[in-house]
């Protein structure tokens, strides 16, 4: 007996008369497509070969060549291999979207019931997007995002990661007290809040609007009705809602974005070089440097690399020497160290301890000379943890020190060192 399967390429490649000449559009179309996953060797799921039994019997009259074999095979409906198994994915987590920033993420197999839940809270979700195929969708990293989606997706059995999970538990444990006395500020001239703000900027210093609002990411505030929506350069910076502030060059030159952090108060700032565009390095220094002495920033400036003495690295070097930006780190910068396993402390108590001293910039130097699994695999992860945990730091990963060319130059020096 003829399989239902070598009968659907018999009647699509029959070459005298083409099923769009006899049925309608819509089943041509489902039967070719059909067809065409039956040469390959995925072959087709069992719901693929109810629909085609279906198109089938409904159109075995409208089929006049094939019409008797259509219904003889239709008897009994066998097929030439068996159906291809397709893998339930029903995932929600966390991960970085195209902009590299973190955000929920909501992954399943296509499911009708699923995307029409979604559909459902998708007044209640922030930033809720999803692919054509319906198959991803993204949401922003927020509270009420965690829960709203937990709750929804938690009975459909989605495999939920343990940080989402971790948030859910730690979101629900509050009252809505809670929330609203610790994070939504109704009142800035309150003397609490003007002592907390004044503790964190160091000096004395009268309420700030721009003040307040730049730092509600890093205390995890809310500024009811903020003011300053963004008209100019530094209320642009201060009412960010992202850790990242993109600056068109073309509107703000570098000069006055270091006014602005000035103003902020963002001072002491760390600015990293390209390492990909080498060749612009001294190109970029002079734009700092004029940008910084434009601000009246004329000392404590300091370089922490030097170029070959080639060329054009000793004329980036002179640069440097001339303008003495040979500043010391000092006993106010924070260096610590930390430990992936077997010996304390451990980095995410270490990384803890620095905010708790109002760290916001934290650069981790993996003290490896070899890239192992802790520096491709592990840090890479502990680091996303530490970013959803910590959401007003940034932080930066480097390469393993034995990847840096400079680690490597000691190395071979040290090889190749004769000893008396």
């Amino acid at each position: 007996m003829t399989t239902i399967d070598a009968l659907l390429l018999k009647i699509v490649n029959f070459p005298e008369t083409t099923i769009e000449e006899q049925i309608a559009s819509r089943d041509s179309r489902v039967l070719r497509s059909l067809a065409s996953s039956i040469n390959t060797h995925l072959f087709i799921t069992e719901n693929q070969s109810q629909l085609l039994v279906k198109i089938l019997r409904e159109n075995s009259e409208k089929i006049p060549v094939f019409s008797e074999e259509i219904k003889t095979a239709l008897t009994t409906p066998s097929w030439s291999k068996a159906f291809r198994r397709i893998e339930q994915v029903k995932k929600l987590y966390i991960d970085r979207d195209a902009e590299q920033e973190f955000a929920i993420f909501i992954e399943f197999t296509f499911s009708s019931n699923i995307r029409k839940i979604l559909q459902g809270i998708s007044e209640k979700i922030e930033s809720l997007t999803t692919t054509q195929t319906h198959k991803r969708w993204q949401a922003a990293l927020t509270e009420s995002n965690i829960v709203h989606l937990y709750e929804a997706l938690a009975p459909l059995e989605f495999e939920i990661d343990d940080t989402i999970t971790g948030h859910y538990e730690i979101i629900k444990s509050w009252s809505k007290n809670e929330v609203d006395n610790q994070f939504l500020i109704t009142n800035i001239i309150h003397p609490n809040f003007q002592k907390s703000i004044t503790a964190d900027l160091g000096i004395e210093t009268t309420i700030d609007q721009n003040i307040i609002n730049d730092r509600s990411m890093r205390y995890q505030y809310r500024v009811e009705n903020p003011k300053n929506p963004g008209e100019n350069l530094v209320e642009y910076m201060a009412t960010r809602s992202k850790t990242k502030v993109w600056v068109d060059k073309k509107e703000h030159g570098l000069d006055e974005v270091i006014a602005g952090l000035i103003q902020l108060k963002r001072l002491p700032l760390l600015v990293v070089f390209d390492t990909v565009i080498t060749n612009k390095y001294f190109e970029n220094l002079e734009i700092l440097s004029d940008a910084l002495e434009k601000n009246n920033i004329f000392n404590r400036i300091g370089v922490y690399f030097r170029l070959a003495n080639d060329e054009s690295g000793k004329t980036f070097n002179q640069f440097i020497a001339e303008k003495n930006y040979n500043y010391n780190l000092t006993t106010d910068t924070q260096v610590a160290c930390a430990y992936l396993e077997l010996t304390e402390p451990d980095l995410p108590t270490t990384v803890a301890g620095l905010v708790q001293t109002g760290v916001n910039a934290i650069r981790i130097v993996p003290m490896f000379l070899g890239v192992g699994r802790h520096a491709r695999e592990d840090l890479p992860l502990l680091l996303q943890d530490l970013i959803v945990q910590h959401p007003g730091v940034t932080f930066e990963l480097r390469n393993a020190i034995g990847e840096e060319p400079e680690m490597t130059r000691a190395m071979a020096a040290i090889a190749l060192k004769s000893y008396p």
